[in-house]
């Protein structure tokens, strides 16, 4: 029996080390990158919007142009956001399947632990 219990046990470090690295190595490296590009386009943002002083009214393209870029960035920025929603919710999703597998394998060792022994 007490072969059983070990795996079991290694079994259950195996998984809680699958679900560390699952979580947080992949979900921390796609928010890092979404996070980064979400600052340069805030940045890019910026420079626009300080170069939009520089424009004079009589000058209808560069207004065009200023007024397309700004809604550009904003559809990129609000893009961002949502994927960075999205991996949260998938995420979240993640954290609870893993929970709920946690949870469905203590209670099954507890179900094989109080089952009556045939001799």
């Amino acid at each position: 029996m007490a072969n059983g219990n070990f795996m079991s046990r290694v079994k259950q470090w195996d998984n809680r080390a699958a679900q560390w690295m699952s979580r947080h190595f992949y979900i921390i490296l796609f928010e890092a990158i979404l996070a980064v590009i979400f600052i340069m386009a805030f940045i890019n943002a910026l420079r626009i919007l300080d170069s939009s002083f520089d424009i004079h009214k009589d000058a209808v393209i560069d207004r065009l142009l200023l007024s397309q870029s700004i809604n550009t960035t904003l559809i990129v920025m609000l893009l961002l956001l949502i994927s960075l929603g999205v991996l949260n919710i998938i995420n979240t999703n993640s954290r609870l399947r893993g929970t709920l597998k946690n949870i469905e394998f203590n209670l099954s060792r507890r179900r094989s632990d109080h089952k009556p022994q045939d001799d």
